[in-house]
């Protein structure tokens, strides 16, 4: 007898908690045939070229000042041979040994091997920055070269969590020690 109230109990618990759930959503989705994804991301694309154009300005007038007779590579990479160096290029896979100086555009020395230690990496096949790995492929050992390196091929948007902020271009002496 005791049974019946007791189901009865149970059974108004379990549909109270289930009339507590939220409801699950129906139906679809519909977006507009109007807008396609283009022009969704055209003003983040249009403001990138922005930035990339004033960061080059920027950077021009920067060589300028100095009156440095730079080259522009395909990739938005400014460089100035001092001393080609004398071998074999280099070449993706090379291990390169450089010493460098690494700057801001302010002019402030942020990295130098002196202090840091050289800098030893495989060409296209490691973490350093792509400026760096575009750069020495232009060299020979013995080779020195002045890189102005565009954020974007430098430390890009997050900048490396120490000395470069994001989006900030730097300048660098490069010379490759050995191969």
């Amino acid at each position: 007898m005791m049974r019946f109230p007791l189901s009865c109990c149970l059974l108004f618990v379990l549909l109270a908690l289930a009339g507590c759930r939220k409801p699950a959503a129906t139906g679809t989705v519909v977006t507009s045939s109007k807008e396609p994804q283009e022009d969704v991301e055209a003003p983040y694309v249009e403001g990138n070229k922005r930035i990339i154009h004033l960061e080059n300005e920027e950077i021009e007038l920067f060589i300028q000042r100095y009156g440095w007779k730079m080259e522009k590579t395909g990739t938005g990479l400014y460089v100035q041979i001092l001393d080609e160096g004398r071998g074999e290029m280099i070449k993706e896979d090379d291990m390169v040994h450089l010493k460098y100086q690494t700057f801001l555009l302010s002019g402030e020395k942020i990295y130098d091997s002196e202090e840091d230690g050289e800098k030893v990496f495989k060409v296209a096949k490691s973490e350093e920055i792509n400026g760096l790995h575009e750069a020495v492929r232009l060299l020979r050992p013995g080779g020195k070269a002045r890189l102005v390196i565009p954020s974007y091929m430098a430390y890009g948007v997050a900048g490396d969590g120490d000395k470069v902020d994001g989006r900030e271009p730097v300048v660098m002496m490069i010379e490759v020690v050995k191969r």
